[in-house]
C-alpha cells in the first residue's frame, strides 16, 4: 500500500501507528459550525462583502484549523508546505518586483500560526508597509510579526478599503474556498478595485495528491472525491462552497479584469501537474 493511501487508511481508523501529530489531529472533533471563513467573507455582490444566510445561520468557521488537522497533519506535509509557499513567495518577489514603497494587503492572512502559515508576513522584507486582513482579532499576527498593520473585516460589511488602497492585493489559498465561478469573479474583481495590481495563489487540481485531505488522485475526478468523501470525517471538503478545484484554464477563463493576467505553475514543480498556480495582473 503507497505511504500516503496508508497513512490515511491510519487516520481512518485510529490505527495507534500514527505519527503523535496524525493521533492528535485525529482527536480533534471536527468542529459543527462547518461554514467557510473565506466563503463568509466573499459570497459578495457588486463590491461590497456580504454573508449569504447559510453562513449566518452556521456562524464562522477557522477552515485554517480544519485544514492543518486533515491534509496537513500528514508525514513530510509541513516540509512539502513549507518548499511549495517558499517558491510562490520567490515568484511573487520576481514578477511584482515590490520595493522598500509598496504597499501590499494580504487579502485572508490565516488565523494559524506555524512554520507553514504566512510565509508572506515571514519572509517579506518591508513589513511596515505589509497590512493584514483576516476575520479574526489578529493577536496572533500582530503579536508574531512586529510592524504589521491588522485590519478586522467584519462580514456583512463592505472591505473598508477605498478604491486603489493597495498597490498589491496578494492572496494565498483563499480563491478555492470561496464558492462557486460568481463568487470567484467577484473576489476577484474586489482585489482588483482594491490593488493596482494583484498576485492570487491556488492549489493545482492536477497536482497528484489533494492539498485539503492528503489523498492522492481521487480528486481528478472531483464527483468521485465527494461522494467518496461525503460520509467520512473528512466530508468538510465535499461541499463546492468548502472547496473548489481549480485548474490554470478555467482561471484564465473567468478572470473578469480588462486585461489577460499571466498564469505560471508554481510550489512544487511538477510542469502541468505542479502543486500550485499564480495568477497575476492588473
Amino acid at each position: 500500500m503507497p505511504a500516503c493511501q496508508r497513512a490515511f487508511t491510519m487516520l481512518r481508523s485510529g490505527d495507534a501507528r500514527a505519527e503523535p501529530r496524525q493521533r492528535a489531529a485525529l482527536a480533534s472533533p471536527l468542529p459543527s459550525n462547518r461554514a467557510n471563513r473565506y466563503h463568509a467573507l466573499f459570497a459578495v455582490g457588486a463590491g461590497d462583502v456580504v454573508v449569504s444566510k447559510l453562513v449566518q445561520e452556521a456562524g464562522d468557521g477557522n477552515i485554517d484549523a480544519i485544514y492543518y488537522r486533515d491534509g496537513a497533519s500528514l508525514p513530510t506535509a509541513g516540509y512539502l508546505i513549507r518548499k511549495a509557499r517558499e517558491e510562490m513567495f520567490s515568484l511573487f518577489m520576481t514578477e511584482c518586483k515590490p520595493t522598500s514603497s509598496t504597499t501590499v494587503l494580504d487579502l485572508g492572512v490565516s488565523d494559524e500560526e506555524n512554520s507553514e502559515a504566512n510565509i508572506l508576513e515571514k519572509q517579506y522584507p518591508f513589513k511596515n508597509k505589509l497590512t493584514c486582513a483576516g476575520l479574526g482579532d489578529g493577536q496572533l499576527v500582530l503579536s508574531s510579526y512586529p510592524g504589521i498593520e491588522y485590519i478586522k473585516i467584519f462580514a456583512g460589511r463592505p472591505l473598508p478599503f477605498k478604491d486603489g488602497a493597495f498597490d498589491i492585493v496578494y492572496s494565498n489559498a483563499v480563491l478555492e474556498h470561496v464558492g462557486g465561478p460568481e463568487e470567484r469573479r467577484h473576489f476577484i474583481q474586489e482585489a482588483l478595485r482594491i490593488g493596482r495590481s494583484v498576485f492570487i495563489t491556488v492549489p493545482n487540481r492536477w497536482f497528484p495528491i489533494e492539498h485539503h485531505t492528503g489523498i492522492p488522485l481521487v480528486h481528478f475526478n472531483k464527483n468521485l472525491f465527494r461522494s467518496v468523501l461525503r460520509r467520512t470525517r473528512l466530508n468538510h471538503w465535499t461541499e463546492t462552497r468548502n472547496l473548489e478545484f481549480l485548474d490554470r484554464r478555467l482561471l484564465l477563463d473567468e478572470w473578469p479584469g480588462k486585461r489577460t493576467p499571466k498564469a505560471a505553475y508554481t510550489g512544487i514543480k511538477l510542469g502541468p501537474f505542479s502543486s500550485n498556480i499564480a495568477i497575476y495582473g492588473e
